[in-house]
């Protein structure tokens, strides 16, 4: 199960840690693409099968938004031997990532943020809506 928090700066070769815990779960391949809230996604290849054999079943005309978004913006990425993956400018332009990052487990996948829009979304974020939600989930 992928948790934590781990802050990171991303060099000026576009490079940047991903967290050995991480690495250690998901495998030698990573799968990172577009998020929801201004952020990354990054899922190991095994998760990453998950996800696409769930658009099996499902017409292309209903899924083609998804697929456009989430495949036409993948990209596989094998971390280096220090455990850094190279992220491409367009990926980095979406979360509108410039130097600081923060790498997030959430469960099955990690969320790679900017640090500042990490923050503000957390500032930002209903935890007695969350709380409601558990509550409703009988947590």
């Amino acid at each position: 199960m992928l948790m934590g928090r781990f802050d990171y700066t991303v060099d000026s070769k576009s490079r940047a840690n991903f967290p050995s815990k991480f690495r250690n779960e998901m495998g030698d391949v990573l799968y990172v693409t577009k998020w929801f809230d201004k952020c990354l996604v990054a899922y190991g290849k095994e998760q990453w099968d998950k996800l696409d054999s769930r658009f099996d079943d499902m017409p292309t005309v209903q899924a083609k938004d998804m697929l456009r978004v989430l495949y036409g913006n993948a990209v596989e990425l094998v971390p280096d031997k220090q455990g850094r993956i190279l992220l491409p400018q367009y990926l980095k332009d979406h979360a509108g990532i410039t130097k600081d990052i923060v790498v997030i487990g959430a469960r099955s996948y990690a969320e790679i943020w900017d640090k500042e829009a990490y923050e503000e979304h957390q500032r930002n974020t209903d935890f007695a809506a969350i709380e409601r939600k558990l509550i409703d989930m009988e947590f």
